[in-house]
């Protein structure tokens, strides 16, 4: 297929777009091939994307939600640092600025220019979430600089090889330098990988670069988009609010979702304060949130680019702790930026009630750091998913966390990697939250510490104590809990296993949709023959 000379056609345009797509699969497959952390190839952490010269997102993969790469400004930041006229062919750029990319140090993103005959045409962007940054685990932190190395805007290799200073401080800051280094590595991996096949691409294609196919995608992508919203979401203004918790108090997340033709601004006034720890959600990753969940309302089969997110504005006031300011702490931002969806379903539940779900249970990320018997240092994350809520006409599912899209990690995997044995792994009977259609349930998953020295752990979640709320009728889902040695401990807390320590985590389970009465006989009944809900539970919940 010779483009040069045409304009693209629908055909051309299903043909060219998808073979973008299949650029950044390949860049992410690249990763997984590579990576030497579980939170990557088990938990899929991570994302490749493809931005045209001025730093447009034309095409990512969908590894996990939070790495759309549609909000993560680092390209266009890179570039006031690096402008084009200073890239050359084979270089490599980094930066952590947890205000650029994912709201974090742990996140890590590489930016590789890419040129054809001489000519930039393009970025690929490669991010991960490092099994270790540096930084305090047994403490709580209350600036970014206690929480990590932060890397500003370099570059770190070139044509002629790697930057070894670059490395060597690296991994003079991390526990687990090989492992760290690695994945950077990884994530270079992904970037060539991207870079070569886009070569091949515009050469098989006749194209001398990806402006023509970019701005057919973009221009596309938002007007599918918009008219989406128009069609979905009547103009108005609809207040919505949620809350997560915060060691002891409860922060509240406010937004006011406003709908004008076509296009929705979310505005977060109102919010609590930024917080002494680190749950604070940056604005990008904030932004990450809102337009996932309006692509999940309304058009979630459109592919992720700059056009589909066009449509979409998201302000926060700074200094709230969904725009926190520098140096706010914000390690933990997940716990706060995973309910950002919440509170906008609940203004969005009585404009659109066919396409919204009850609350979810979410899930708990678990960082495990500590060293072998041999003195190896050993750091990484693990998901233990809670339950995701009922929609508008389907049960919930179980363990199947929402927003967040992460994999869990095998057990196998776990015990191999892990001085730990697992006790067990179960759903939660009756914390699905009853109703018409039943809340998915949470878990509960137990496990030993088998490491001859001290091995610190800490759960974070950003919902444990409060029940997850039901839909139209349907009844709350179990909240969750957290104990060591069978002893309650706080959520968001570090923690000390010695050897013969049983840490307990019970996810939440998730809300029902529409009153419990309503329930398919049937399906009650299955759901007490498989363990699901109990006998009691039958008779009083649902009667």
């Amino acid at each position: 297929m010779n483009l040069r000379r045409r304009a693209l056609d629908p055909v051309d345009l299903e043909i060219l777009w998808n073979g973008l797509i299949m650029i950044v699969d390949e860049g992410a497959f690249a990763i997984v091939r590579t990576s030497m952390s579980k939170v990557v190839v088990e938990g899929r952490d991570f994302g490749a994307m493809l931005y045209d010269p001025k730093g447009n997102l034309l095409a990512a993969d969908v590894s996990i939600a939070s790495k759309t790469g549609a909000t993560s400004i680092v390209v266009k930041e890179l570039l006031k640092v690096f402008p084009p006229e200073k890239l050359a062919p084979g270089d490599v750029l980094i930066s952590n600025n947890p205000w650029w990319i994912m709201g974090h140090l742990n996140d890590i993103a590489i930016v590789c220019p890419i040129f054809h005959k001489r000519r930039l045409v393009g970025f690929a962007e490669c991010i991960a979430h490092m099994g270790d940054i540096g930084g305090s685990l047994s403490g709580s932190p209350r600036e970014v600089y206690e929480e990590g190395l932060i890397i500003p805007p370099l570059r770190i290799a070139t044509r002629a090889g790697e930057d070894a200073t670059f490395f060597a401080m690296l991994q003079a800051n991390v526990r687990i330098p090989g492992h760290v280094s690695g994945d950077v590595r990884a994530l270079i991996a992904g970037c060539r990988v991207m870079e070569e096949r886009v070569g091949a691409y515009l050469e098989r294609h006749g194209m001398p670069d990806l402006s023509q196919i970019g701005a057919a995608v973009l221009e596309r992508s938002e007007k599918t988009m918009r008219t989406a919203i128009a069609d979905a979401i009547p103009d108005g203004v609809y207040d919505g609010a949620t809350t997560v918790d915060a060691l002891g108090q409860s922060l509240e997340i406010r937004v006011r979702v406003t709908a004008r033709a076509g296009r929705l601004a979310f505005d977060f006034a109102g919010s609590s304060a930024q917080s002494l720890l680190g749950i604070n959600s940056t604005l990008v990753y904030t932004g990450v949130w809102c337009k996932y969940i309006t692509k999940c309302l309304v058009c979630p089969a459109l592919p992720n680019n700059e056009g589909t997110f066009a449509p979409i504005t998201v302000t926060a006031p700074a200094g709230s702790f969904v725009n926190p300011v520098f140096p706010a702490p914000v390690k933990m931002k997940p716990s706060t930026g995973h309910y950002i969806p919440a509170a906008i379903v609940h203004a969005l539940s009585d404009v659109i009630p066919e396409r919204i779900l009850a609350e979810s249970g979410n899930k708990f990320l678990v960082y495990m750091a500590g060293r072998s018997e041999a003195g190896h240092a050993f750091s990484d994350l693990m998901f233990v998913m809670g339950g995701m809520g009922a929609r508008a006409n389907k049960d919930g599912l179980h363990c199947m966390s929402f927003p967040a899209n992460s994999s869990n990690l095998p057990v196998e995997v776990l015990e191999a990697a892990m001085p730990v044995r697992v006790s067990h792994k179960r759903l939660r009977v009756d914390s699905g939250g009853p109703g018409r259609f039943r809340g998915g349930c949470g878990q509960e998953f137990e496990f030993e510490s088998l490491s001859a020295s001290p091995m610190t752990v800490r759960a974070e979640h950003g919902k444990l104590y409060t029940a997850p709320l039901g839909l139209r009728g349907g009844k709350p889902g179990a909240p969750g809990g957290l104990s060591l040695n069978g002893s309650a401990i706080l959520d968001k807390s570090a923690v000390s296993l010695a050897r013969g320590d049983v840490l307990n985590l019970q996810t939440p389970g998730s809300g029902g949709a529409y009153p419990p009465a309503e329930r398919d006989p049937a399906a009650l009944a299955r759901d007490v023959a498989n363990g699901i809900v109990s006998a009691s539970s039958a008779k009083t919940d649902y009667r």
